[in-house]
């Protein structure tokens, strides 16, 4: 298969999630790299998207620039070959490795008010629970089918304000997209990942 693996980032790539991304196991799979540079998070990710689709890749990897990936993070997320698999994280808050949330929405909650903590996370792992449906997630480590963009309205990502204050985030937005599309969307338990800017290690 051919997989774009891709950073949205107005920023810079961190040397150690670069050496993750290519230290990662990537099997027979053709696979190439590239990065956005100079746009808000939203754009960056619609124009990966765009390339995604001009290249005509069979899968999008989006990682953000501040994560550090486990060695078998793309070989498991393509296992199953779901249309949207998330990896995770600790939330950059976290004061260690399983303290408090990640951005991974239990299914059935609307709002995204229950997240899934890394701890429970790394226990449906080790019970050999792999693939869990979630209602939506964070997207610092995301593999999408690129036929999904093909089936979703544009733009595919979009930072929302609402009146009452709220905000839903480009990553957040997306989810709502597959939903309305009846796209389900997974987590694997296997890929949890390291916030380097808080200097935490893999959550596996």
């Amino acid at each position: 298969m051919k997989i774009l693996i891709a950073v949205p980032t107005y920023e810079t790539i961190t040397p150690d999630t670069f050496k993750s991304i290519y230290n990662m196991d990537k099997g027979y799979h053709a696979c190439a790299f590239d990065f956005v540079r100079g746009y808000d998070c939203a754009s960056a990710r619609n124009n990966i998207a765009r390339l995604a689709l001009e290249t005509q890749s069979d899968y999008v990897l989006m990682v953000d620039n501040d994560m550090e990936l486990p060695p078998d993070a793309l070989l498991n997320l393509l296992e199953g070959e779901n249309d949207v698999c998330l990896g995770y994280c600790p939330r950059r808050n976290a004061m260690n490795l399983y303290d408090g949330k990640t951005c991974i929405y239990r299914l059935g909650e609307e709002n995204y008010n229950m997240q899934y903590p890394s701890v429970e996370l790394k226990a449906l792992a080790e019970s050999g629970q792999y693939k869990i449906e979630v209602h939506g997630g964070g997207m610092a480590c995301a593999l999408i089918k690129t036929d999904v963009f093909k089936r979703l309205n544009y733009p595919w990502f979009n930072w929302v304000n609402y009146s009452s204050g709220d905000i839903l985030s480009e990553d957040l937005y997306f989810c709502e997209l597959c939903k309305h599309a009846e796209i389900p969307i997974y987590v694997d338990t296997r890929v949890g990942c390291g916030h380097l800017f808080r200097r935490m290690q893999w959550c596996v």
